[in-house]
Parts: structure tokens; C-alpha cells; sequence
């Protein structure tokens, strides 16, 4: 459960950063916002699922089971460690913020943003799939705290602006990193 939560955070914190740096240009809250929200986190859930399922495929080969958990744990750790220091050379990229107000959520705009981070949900998927991770918490916790993380974000980032957003990524991706270092102990 504590490697469910610990994913989740991640990807969430991700979000975090990404809806805060859209946030920042809203000029106003509404409905939209929710909606936006909610389809992060749905976007997010549809990735950790295939990913998930693609997990699941790959474990249920024919390797003897004591290779097998040997293998699966590496990768699973590989997996976490590599979309760790994506997101921690995300978050130490130099970025700039553009003056651009827009009245509400570009749900649009706002959508393919999120699908870009379907990436990273899919891998961890992959990951947890391997791992034989509950998939009802997973989905439960990956639906949930990327919806919430998401409208955080958008409210954070409207009242605070991008002050955050580097942050959030990076302490995110040194989660994964770490989590994907002690599966190579454990």
C-alpha cells in the first residue's frame, strides 16, 4: 500500500506543478476548473490501467519464479527511477512564464497538456503491474489524488502563481527515484 500511496504522490505532484503553471494565467475559477480537474485525473487513471495491464502481460511469462521476481523487481525499479529523473530534469529546466490571461480553463489546451503526462502514469502502470499491486487501490489513489492535485494546482497557481510548480515536479520525481532504488535493494 505504501508504494501505491508513494506512486500516486508522485504523479500527482507532477500534476500539481503542471495545473499551477496554468493556473497562474487564469484569471478566474469556475466550473471549468473542476471539470479540468476531473479529466486529469480520469486521463491519468486510463494510463496507470493499460500500463497496469501491460504490467501484468509482461510478469506472466514463463520465467521460474525465483528468477522472475529478481526480474521483474529491476525493472519495476528501473521503470520508477527513469520517469523520477524525467521529472527531475523537468523540474530543473529553465522555463518562462508568458503574460497570457485567459478568462477560464482552456480545456483544450489544459487536455493535451495532461496527456502529455499519460506517459508517466503508463510506465508507473507498468511498473505497478509488475509488481502485482492492488489495482483497485491504484486506481483509487491515482484517480484521486491527481483530480485533487490538479484543482490545488489551479487554485495555487491563480492565488500564488508558478511559485511551486518546480518544486512540486522535483520532489516528485525524487520519490520515484528513491522508491525505484530500494526496490533494487528489497
Amino acid at each position: 500500500m505504501g508504494r501505491i500511496l508513494v506512486i500516486s504522490l508522485a504523479l500527482a505532484l507532477s500534476t500539481y506543478g503542471i495545473a499551477a503553471h496554468r493556473g497562474a494565467n487564469l484569471v478566474k475559477l469556475d466550473r471549468y476548473t473542476v471539470i479540468m480537474s476531473a479529466i486529469w485525473g480520469g486521463l491519468e487513471l486510463i494510463a496507470a490501467l493499460v500500463g497496469y495491464a501491460a504490467g501484468r502481460w509482461v510478469e506472466a511469462g514463463r520465467i521460474p519464479a525465483e528468477q522472475n521476481r529478481f526480474w521483474v523487481h529491476v525493472l519495476a525499479g528501473v521503470l520508477m527511477a527513469a520517469v523520477g529523473v524525467r521529472m527531475l530534469m523537468h523540474a530543473l529546466q529553465k522555463k518562462t512564464l508568458l503574460e497570457h490571461r485567459m478568462e477560464t480553463v482552456d480545456i483544450k489546451t489544459d487536455t493535451v497538456l495532461s496527456l502529455r503526462l499519460c506517459a508517466q502514469a503508463l510506465f508507473l502502470g507498468i511498473s505497478c503491474g509488475l509488481l502485482q499491486l492492488p489495482i483497485s487501490i491504484l486506481l483509487f489513489c491515482v484517480f484521486g489524488f491527481s483530480a485533487i492535485f490538479a484543482g490545488i494546482g489551479y487554485v495555487s497557481g491563480r492565488a500564488n502563481g508558478a511559485l511551486f510548480t518546480d518544486q512540486a515536479t522535483g520532489i516528485g520525481g525524487a520519490l520515484l527515484c528513491v522508491l525505484g532504488i530500494v526496490l533494487q535493494i528489497a
